[in-house]
């Protein structure tokens, strides 16, 4: 057992390291006069051929990063070298008819000094550690424990016309005629939960809220043991928490002078084998939405739609924890996303 879980940790190992560092491909174009390209056209469109990688990563990475590479983009051009350790040119062009040069490139991206530039250029980045906002986050992982389905019901009528007439001997002759058709209603399935801890990662998640310029409030300090009872029942048995439970969180959280609630919800799904390695492999899909409770009335900020993360291990469990970070910390980060794009600091 040793040797396996020492196989899958060297196996691991490479990817944790690369995590840090991604590719992307971008293209430059660029017109020119004259009969041939000047050396400082095919310069100008390497370095637009770079900056168009980046923005086709974090465009890639949704609507929020798009926004925030906005407002970094003069940073990033400015000092290229730093955010970019290597560029291949994939292909280059000398459309001579058309007087235009194109090139296309693939970069590896130096990802952790992307989001460390993103976080210090953030509304929560530039605060003072006084002003910068507390926040209480709920991560809720949980497996369906079990599912109720239910048969079709089906209503059916059938409707008849009958036409009388007399006959010469006083006797009635009957025409009927029938029209039948029907509906059918189908229930929705009921699932109940089995809650799964998140304990060991919730360090790190704290860690990555803490680094985009928020503090973490711990929810055991403000949150009592009623609502998280109520929590638990309400995310066993359903996908949101109930107005009552809702509203006594949020009441607690103003009382302690919190702006902000982030709520996450971790499903994981069956477990399959993973075609390249053989090893288990769990889906996980979360979803998260954050709260601004300092108006009269609590609003919605920010959102991360559905999304399926997976992690892969030795055995099922193994797997399903793995997942389990994985999309806790995807969550995690697609908030602070958010936020920044929406200036919430």
């Amino acid at each position: 057992m040793k040797k396996i879980s020492l196989c899958i940790a060297v196996l691991l190992f490479p990817l944790l390291a690369l995590a840090q560092i991604v590719e992307s491909k971008g293209a430059g174009t660029l017109s020119y006069s004259g009969p041939s390209v000047p050396q400082e056209v095919k310069d100008k469109a390497y370095v637009k051929a770079q900056v168009s990688a980046i923005e086709r990563y974090f465009a890639a990475s949704g609507e929020a990063e798009a926004q925030n590479f906005d407002a970094i983009q003069d940073k990033i051009e400015e000092n290229l070298e730093k955010f970019i350790l290597n560029t291949t040119v994939l292909n280059e062009q000398d459309m001579g008819s058309q007087h235009k040069y194109s090139v296309a490139v693939r970069v590896e991206l130096n990802l952790a000094r992307l989001r460390n530039t993103l976080r210090a250029s953030s509304a929560a980045g530039k605060a003072n550690n006084g002003a910068k906002s507390q926040l209480v986050y709920l991560f809720v992982g949980r497996e369906a424990a079990s599912v109720r389905t239910f048969d079709a019901r089906v209503l059916q009528r059938t409707e008849a016309e009958v036409t009388r007439s007399g006959s010469a001997k006083g006797t009635e002759r009957a025409a009927v005629q029938v029209e039948s058709g029907g509906s059918s209603q189908q229930k929705a399935d009921e699932v109940n939960y089995r809650l799964l801890p998140i304990t060991n990662t919730a360090t790190a998640i704290t860690n990555l809220f803490s680094q985009g310029g928020y503090q973490v409030v711990d929810p055991a300090y403000v949150i009592g043991d009623g609502d998280f009872k109520a929590v638990n029942k309400d995310f066993s048995s359903g996908n949101d928490l109930s107005p009552a439970t809702l509203r006594s969180v949020v009441a607690t959280l103003r009382k302690n002078r919190i702006p902000y609630l982030v709520i996450a919800t971790l499903d994981a799904g069956a477990p399959s084998k993973d075609p390249a390695t053989g090893l288990a492999r769990s889906a996980v899909n979360v979803t998260a939405r954050v709260l601004d409770l300092s108006n009269q009335f609590p609003r919605e900020v920010a959102s991360v739609p559905a999304k399926s993360y997976f992690g892969v291990g030795p055995d099922n469990s193994v797997a399903r924890d793995q997942g389990l970070k994985e999309a806790a910390l995807a969550a995690a980060r697609e908030v602070i996303s958010r936020l920044n794009a929406v200036g919430v600091q």
